[in-house]
């Protein structure tokens, strides 16, 4: 009992008397300063019998539920599994406590206690945690006594039978507004119960600290009979968002709805900084409990990776480059056989990332100059990044020149009979006043022209990788490219096709992405869709393995070729074909469509 006066000191009074009944002793006690259980006494509650309005029954009312308090504190060590939980796997923000099991600080003296150094808002948190926490059945129980047989028809009629207030009140013989009434004093009930016994810490212990509870396991933890309490929660978008798992408790109170309103008035950029990250948080700041590692977790649970001092909702290679082009380089960087070690070394390293680390492993003169190729083709594709030389990148908006000349030139340069644009020679023709306007070199003019007027004059980039075509031209570099693979008649590497027909990566790359008929084979290595050795039911079967390990519009490559390997039907297919990341995800975006990504994973567009 000793301890459990220990434990009182830090006990809430309005965290154990919900009901509305207590609003005025809470009222009263707010007054007088006494804000813990160990603070109500018998003179207080003389004190309390002389307000008006407060008989003999109200005060027994309060000595009740003290009784029924002390009662279920004196039970709570005989919950083992809530006992022998630590502290850090439920409250995260308490890091001097996170090994210690609830079960041995609810042991600790008032001594021990003083010594740890806690501010009076943690001990109370942990104590409201350690010693009211019940396990979901028993809180369910707890709620079950409370309600009648009539609050539970209701809440089933109102959210699984999607009754309205007015129908329920003409089959009971009452007014659409009493119901309303019932249904508030109903669902204030439960909340009050779920919010007392920490439904929310509850849910987690029971569910392993899992983040995330499907509404299937929900509803096995509170069973047929309480499913309805499943869709009360789900309809206060506690389930609906199962990233939120962690945060409960700001479902059950009152500023669910203001933390929410805040919530979907932010928006969530595919890439968010640490200022973006503190002016996130600084949005809530009226939630006290919501700190840094709260908003991490969140968007964590959203989807979002941290790379250095960003997160990221996406971060494949390409994801990566625009991030570290975008943010970190300032100055035009250079990439070829000297330079590609260290600029790859450093986006790993400032954006904790993996780019090529397994070409990493054994670096001759072959490798690193597949890697710098390899690099610059993943360049050409993103959008933003223009080149300012040979070879030399940097993300338009770190460069400054003047565009309003620019889009002089192409009017006066381009005209009707115009049927494409040679950077090298247009560059050389008015070579001082481009420089003049901040274009130094033909490579910047014929990236700032095909990032700028692109759709505009329906470019192209067949032929020279210099040369822009305007619109459709006779000569196609995808048929040329098609064609050349099917003379030759096998898979080529990427670096072989390059020397015959002189293409630059850019160029090749452009190529293989316009085609229809090209697929990746290897990582390097490109070929032919008829190359691929594969029958009519192999595809039918392909194409339903697809459908049925896709997850909300994803497919991660690896685990797909796991399951493909495993499966009988793919027998034939997997000894015909050389199986890798890089064929079967250019494969399933030939088959379907509506596919994109990279060789890890896909999504539909």
């Amino acid at each position: 009992m000793k301890m459990i006066k220990l434990w009182c000191n830090y006990l809430k009074i309005n965290d154990f008397m919900k009901d509305e009944k207590f609003n005025k002793f809470i009222e009263f006690c707010k007054k007088n300063s006494i804000n813990y259980i160990s603070q109500i006494d018998e003179t207080l509650l003389r004190k309390y019998s002389n307000e008006d309005g407060v008989g003999p029954g109200r005060i027994k009312k309060i000595k009740n539920d003290l009784e029924q308090i002390f009662i279920d504190l004196e039970k709570q060590k005989n919950y083992k599994r809530i006992m022998n939980s630590k502290i850090g796997d439920v409250i995260f923000i308490i890091k001097e406590l996170k090994d210690i099991k609830f079960e041995e600080f609810l042991s600790f003296t008032k001594e021990k206690i003083e010594s740890l150094g806690l501010s009076k808002e943690s001990l109370e948190r942990v104590y409201s945690t350690g010693a009211a926490t019940l396990p979901v059945q028993e809180i369910i129980r707890k709620l079950n006594l409370k309600l009648n047989q009539g609050d539970k028809e209701l809440l089933i009629d109102r959210l699984e039978n999607g009754k309205t207030l007015e129908e329920i009140g003409n089959i009971r013989g009452i007014s659409r507004e009493r119901t309303r009434q019932i249904e508030i004093k109903v669902k204030n009930l439960i909340f009050n119960i779920f919010t007392t016994y920490n439904l929310n810490v509850a849910l987690r212990i029971d569910m392993n600290f899992k983040d995330e509870i499907p509404l299937e396991e929900m509803e096995e933890i509170f069973g047929d009979e309480n499913k309805y309490l499943v869709s009360l929660l789900k309809r206060n978008e506690i389930f609906s968002r199962p990233y939120y798992i962690d945060f409960l408790d700001i479902f059950l109170f009152d500023k669910r709805e203001r933390f929410f309103k805040i919530f979907y008035s932010l928006e969530f950029l595919d890439v968010i900084s640490e200022e973006e990250l503190y002016l996130i948080q600084d949005s809530f700041k009226s939630f006290k409990w919501v700190g840094r590692k709260e908003i991490e977790k969140i968007i964590t649970k959203m989807g979002y990776t941290q790379h250095g001092n960003f997160y990221l909702l996406h971060d494949g290679y390409k994801d990566i480059l625009e991030l570290y082009f975008n943010k970190i380089v300032e100055k035009p960087l250079r990439i070829d056989e000297l330079s590609i070690s260290s600029i790859i070394e450093d986006i790993n390293i400032s954006l904790n990332y993996h780019l090529y680390e397994d070409d990493f492993q054994s670096l001759d003169e072959e490798t690193i100059s597949n890697l710098a190729r390899r690099l610059e083709g993943l360049l050409s594709r993103i959008e933003g990044i223009i080149m300012t030389d040979s070879r030399t990148y940097i993300h338009i908006d770190k460069i400054e020149y003047n565009l309003k000349k620019l889009v002089e030139i192409k009017n006066k340069v381009v005209t009707k009979e115009t049927k494409y644009i040679d950077s090298i020679a247009l560059f050389k023709s008015m070579e001082d006043e481009f420089k003049q306007n901040g274009i130094m070199t033909d490579y910047m003019l014929y990236s700032l022209f095909k990032y700028h007027f692109s759709d505009d004059l329906n470019l192209n980039t067949n032929g020279n990788s210099r040369v822009l075509t305007i619109g459709e031209q006779e000569f196609n570099r995808v048929e040329e490219l098609e064609k050349f693979i099917k003379n030759e008649g096998k898979i080529l590497e990427k670096s072989y096709i390059q020397e015959k027909l002189g293409y630059s990566s850019i160029s090749l790359n452009n190529a293989i992405d316009n085609s229809k008929q090209i697929i990746i084979f290897d990582r390097s290595c490109v070929g032919l869709v008829d190359f691929v050795i594969i029958t009519k039911d192999e595809i039918r079967s392909l194409k339903e393995l697809v459908e049925r390990n896709e997850e909300e519009g994803y497919i991660s490559i690896p685990e797909f070729i796991s399951k493909m390997r495993l499966d009988k039907r793919f027998k034939r297919f997997v000894r015909k074909n050389r199986i890798n990341k890089y064929f079967i995800a250019s494969y399933i975006r030939y088959l379907l469509p509506e596919y994109r990504g990279g060789c890890n994973i896909l999504s539909k567009r």
